[in-house]
Order: C-alpha cells, then structure tokens, then sequence
C-alpha cells in the first residue's frame, strides 16, 4: 500500500538515521487517541459488569457475558474486512467512519433499555472498534523509518494502556456518581476531538493496487460462525453441562465451520486469511506466542474486578483503581519496545512471560478470603504489570517484524484477528470457570481463572522460545 501517508514524516538524514517530522508525531497522537477510547470503553464495562448483574438481575451471567463477549467476536470477525475495504477506499477514510461508528453506538449503549439492545449495542461498537484496530497501525508505520517504528507502536500500545489503566477508574468514578450507563459516555470528547482534527491531521493515502478485487464474503460468514459457535459452547458448558447435546452440536459445528474456513483461504484467489504468511517464521512465532498472553490477559482484565467487588467487597471506584494500578505498571512497554527493536524480541517475550505469570502464582498462594491489599495482592499485581507491559507490544512489533511494508495492514489485521478471537475465548473460559451463577463467588472460584492466566502466559514461552533469535525490524540503511 502506498499514498500520500506512506512516507510522510521520515526524513533520512547522514549516517543512516532519520529525522521524524512534526506532523507524524501529530498523526501518532491522535490515533493514539482512538485506540486510548477504545480500551478506555472496553475496560470500564469491567467495573460496570457487577452493577450490570444487578439491574438486569434476573439475567444468567453466561448470557450478560455477551456485552463482552459479542463485542470481541464482532471485532474479530470484520477485523480482515475492515483492513480490505481500507486497502480499497483509504485507511483514513475507514479509520475515521469507524471512530463515528463507535461513537454512535457507544451512546446508544448507554441508552439500551434492556438485555438484547443493549448487547446489539455492544456488537455495534465491535464495528466501529474493527474498523478503527484494522487501520491504526497501517496509518502508523509509514510515517516513521523502520529504525522508529518499535518507538512509534510502543507509544501506540502505551497510549492504549493509559486507556486500560484509566477505563476502571473513571469507569468507577462514573459509576458512583451517576450510574453503569455513563461508564460508556465518558470516551465521546475525545471521539470528537479525533473527528474533528483527523482530516487535518492524518496525511491521506491511496488506495491499493488490488482495490478492484473482491472481498471473500462467504469466508467471513463461515470464520464468524465458527468462532461463535466455539465460544457459546464454552459459555454454555457450565450451564447446560459439558456432555449436553446443545454444547456437543456447538462444538462439532465448529470444527465444521472452521475447517471449511482453512480449506477456503488456502484455496481461494483472494482468500480473506492469506496462509502464506504463516511460513514467515517470526509471524507464526508471534502469533503463537499470544496465543497464551491473549486468553490469559482478557481473563484477567474481566475477573479482576469481579474478585475485588464481590469477594473483597471494594466499592466500584477501590476495585477500578487496583486494576489501573497494574496498567500504569505496564507503561514500561514504552522503554522496553524501544530496547527490543535495537536488541530482539526473543528474550524479551521470554522474561516478561515468566514474569507475569510469577505475579499469577503469587496471588495463588497469597491471596485469600481476607482483604489485604498491600502485603497479598499488590506484590502479584506489580509482577503482572511489569511483565505484562513487557510481552504486550514487544509481541506486535516481533510479528511484523521482516515483513515487506505493502504487506504490514494485512498482516496486522490477521494478528489483530488473532488476537480479539483468543481475548473472546479467553472471557468464556473465565466465565466458565468461575460459573454461572454470581452468588458462588470466592476465592477458590478466582483461583482457577489465576491458574488460567498463569498457564496461558507460560504457554506463551513456546512460541517465543521458538522465535528467531535476534530477529527484530529492519532498520533503515
């Protein structure tokens, strides 16, 4: 892909490196901005889901779970889409429809009467939110040398933290003062600030060479059904029994659907999931590498406010706080994305791995019925945060790292895909694990989602030990 964008903002200059202009970091910052929104929204309905449980207090949790859940499959599934019809009408032009999408639907979430608007709303956001993720990155990378480009997303990714750490906590502050509702109104300023400065601000672009070519609509059909298919089996398991006929159909229909999904991408001209990237070694590393962090970090994210409210019983804004608490401790991804791009990836996937999943075992054996923030739970969250911010983006720039730069929107859709598929299961999982009914909360309860998230983060470990080493991204010449 190349435009206008692409190369806006790097200026070479003597011995190989390069002067970034204003206007780059102007661009940076406010799609920085978008993705701050983003997570600000998603982070908050974690805080806001108890409260949730009780206006709509006859509802099973399992099916509550869909303000999270739908909203993720939704992501997943038009991430591809959305990064196609980017490469055909302008990766600004989508970004920016899909910051007023996200808008839109986020007021009429906050306004949703009942259970099934109210998830309709969320599935809404998933587009905008898509829409939004598909072209972020794309819109980045050209503007900075490649020798920059680790600092640029690490700042980008960082940015997206500062939004998880605040989500919980003017999510909260929301909360107490008015109601749950208002928890999804509290990103729309920044969204019209975005829209209001970023036709200005984000250089255009053209589209690609390829914009004539169709989009593989019956691929997407079938990837979505399959994925839905597969989390409703999870979320329905505890509920319904894990030998029910209900959740045996769900399971083989996924099998079914997402075999036909792979025989259909490796078979097709113009596949919605190009396969052939997977034979790009860091690529397929990566991804598999996140295949842990990402169901192990989504769990976290949805039980821990849940832990804090009804086991320790801390008011909405205390448990907001303890989890902003460990977002602000992952702001180390900023230096440390910075280090990998001179130093490699490898290593670094590695240790922050071990590292988080350190903080897990730390709560499994100090954590208990009794509140004590400090001395029991504070330790577990510092390792968390660390090695959280450690994997979180130095994981994104390792799978695009190589990669031709015609090829980063796609590739980066594809591992986006990835990765909001695995965050959806791993909220099912949790679900399934602390089960469906709120009043059996307690400590053994959270145990097993801590051991889930420590397990998926030392999973990780195989595919980042499995990446090549010293591999990091070109660098300009």
């Amino acid at each position: 892909m190349t435009g206008a964008g692409a190369t806006a903002g790097a200026t070479p200059t003597e011995g190989g490196t390069t002067q970034v202009d204003a206007a780059a970091w102007r661009a940076l910052a406010l799609i920085s901005a978008a993705m701050f929104t983003i997570i600000l929204d998603n982070n908050g309905v974690n805080v806001a889901f108890p409260y949730i449980e009780r206006t709509f207090d006859g509802t099973p949790r399992s099916t509550l779970a869909w303000v999270s859940t739908g909203y993720s499959i939704v992501l997943a599934a038009l991430l591809l889409v959305a990064g196609r019809v980017a490469d055909r009408q302008g990766r600004r032009r989508v970004f920016l429809a899909g910051m007023a999408v996200f808008t839109v639907a986020s007021i009429g979430t906050a306004l949703a009467p009942g259970v099934a608007l109210l998830i309709a709303a969320r599935a809404v956001q998933g587009t905008g939110a898509a829409m939004m993720t598909a072209t972020g990155v794309a819109l980045i990378l050209p503007l900075f040398p490649p020798a920059r480009r680790g600092f640029a997303v690490g700042i980008w990714g960082t940015v997206g933290s500062a939004g998880a750490a605040a989500g919980p906590t003017l999510g909260a502050l929301a909360i107490e003062a008015f109601s749950w509702r208002w928890v999804f109104l509290i990103n729309v300023p920044i969204a019209a600030v975005v829209l209001l400065l970023g036709r200005r601000l984000i250089p255009a672009d053209t589209p690609s060479d390829d914009a004539g070519r169709p989009i593989d609509a019956i691929g997407t059909v079938v990837g979505t059904a399959g994925v839905g298919a597969l989390t409703f089996a999870v979320l329905q398991g505890p509920r319904w029994g894990w030998t029910s006929s209900g959740v045996g159909i769900a399971a083989a229909a996924c099998v079914v659907l997402l075999a036909w999904f792979f025989l259909r991408c490796a078979r097709s001209e113009n596949p919605l999931l190009d396969l052939s990237l997977f034979r790009h070694r860091p690529f397929a590393t990566a991804n598999l590498s996140q295949a842990g962090t990402q169901m192990a970090i989504f769990s976290w994210f949805f039980t821990t406010p849940l832990f804090l409210i009804n086991v320790w019983e801390y008011s909405a804004f205390a448990g907001g706080s303890a989890v902003a608490i460990g977002m602000l401790i992952s702001f180390v991804s900023i230096p440390v994305g910075k280090y990998s791009d001179r130093a490699g990836y490898r290593h670094v996937l590695v240790a922050g791995g071990v590292v988080t999943a350190a903080g897990m075992v730390w709560w499994l054996l100090f954590v208990g019925e009794t509140p004590n923030y400090v001395v029991d739970y504070l330790p577990g969250l510092f390792l968390f945060g660390v090695g959280a911010g450690m994997v979180g983006i130095v994981v994104t720039n390792a799978a695009l790292a190589g990669l031709p730069e015609a090829s980063l929107a796609s590739a980066n859709a594809v591992f986006q895909t990835i990765r909001r598929l695995l965050g959806a299961i791993g909220v099912a999982l949790a679900v399934a694990l602390l089960g469906g009914d709120r009043t059996t909360d307690s400590v053994e309860a959270f145990r097993r989602t801590w051991w889930l998230v420590a397990g998926g983060y030392l999973f990780s470990l195989v595919g980042a030990l499995a990446y090549p080493p010293g591999e990091r991204r070109r660098r300009a010449s």
